[in-house]
């Protein structure tokens, strides 16, 4: 009974990590368009803030993946 229990949360917790993996490389990659179009924001800053954030949901996505694979 445990282990069909623990299959299902390393299978969630690979999901959500792949999810983060993905929602962080799409928040990069808008932004990065969204710096070239011009706007009335600071390039620059934009940049930094939105690469800070998709570093952010990227690294949390594989520490997720990491500990899914880890626990057995």
């Amino acid at each position: 009974m445990e282990s069909k229990e623990l299959e299902k949360k390393q299978r969630a917790y690979r999901e959500i990590g792949r999810v983060l993996v993905n929602f962080g490389n799409l928040t990069f990659a808008s932004l990065v368009l969204g710096t070239i179009i011009k706007g009335d924001y600071n390039r620059l800053t934009l940049l930094l803030v939105g690469g800070g954030v998709a570093l952010m949901f990227i690294v949390l996505g594989v520490i997720t993946l990491t500990n899914a694979g880890g626990e057995k």
